[in-house]
């Protein structure tokens, strides 16, 4: 999974996790930096987002906790730590009119039911009360759409700039945006996926120039030495 940001008219910034890592990537018209890793303890649940001039992302990490960082700090912003809460699952960040979103389920030990968890990370932590229709489910999703935020839970809910949720009414715009969403994240993951085997390819290409690099570096030194030891020989016999 992979999103791309629009950095200025010719710059690309691209987030995505491979393994137990996370990346950031600059691509521009005529060509692609090398990666950047954010982490090296991702486990599950890459999401991120735009606000303000630079980019959030939440995950879970080996320890099973939820890290919410940017990628300006390495540091972690807000945590939800694994021992206060077990079995948590599925984080997802959406803004809300300039206030980030995190979103995440936890298993009910008793019932071993999914219920649902949000809280707004900057903001010591704030936690929303989530509609009764919703602290029992078993897949969620959030998103963002013309500066608002909207749940979906089996229902469309919009949630507003004080944290409430009112479900939505018609929804059939809704279901054709969020259509497009998925269309778009297919499309995207497609594109990824052969840019990353072109990557891979560049990589083995900068390491093999690096080895040939290195070894003509190797035979210049051996060459000047011979030349040095020739010249030494030379002016003995002159």
């Amino acid at each position: 999974m992979a999103n791309v940001y629009t950095a200025g008219s010719d710059r690309r910034l691209i987030i995505y996790s491979i393994s137990r890592y996370i990346f950031l990537r600059t691509a521009y018209i005529d060509g692609i930096e090398r990666p950047i890793m954010l982490v090296s303890d991702f486990l599950d649940g890459l999401s991120d987002v735009v606000l303000g001039d630079t980019i959030y992302y939440a995950y879970q990490n080996q320890n099973g906790d939820i890290l919410v960082k940017n990628v300006m700090n390495n540091e972690a912003l807000f945590r939800v730590k694994s021992s206060e809460n077990p079995d948590m699952h599925c984080p997802q960040l959406v803004v809300n009119k300039d206030r980030l979103m995190l979103f995440y389920m936890v298993t009910n030990p008793l019932t071993d039911r999914l219920s649902l968890r949000a809280v707004y990370p900057l903001e010591e932590g704030d936690s929303l009360n989530i509609p009764v229709d919703c602290e029992n489910v078993d897949m969620y999703e959030v998103f963002g759409m013309q500066g608002k935020a909207f749940l979906y839970v089996d229902s469309f809910y919009e949630i507003t700039s004080d944290g409430k949720f009112i479900k939505c009414q018609d929804t059939d715009m809704l279901m054709q945006n969020e259509q497009k969403i998925s269309e778009y994240e297919n499309q995207l993951n497609t594109y990824m996926q052969e840019n990353r085997q072109a990557i891979q390819t560049i990589s083995q290409l900068e390491a093999t120039i690096e080895s040939v690099k290195a070894q003509y570096n190797e035979l210049m030194e051996t060459a000047i030495a011979y030349r040095d030891e020739a010249i030494k020989w030379r002016s003995k016999f002159i």
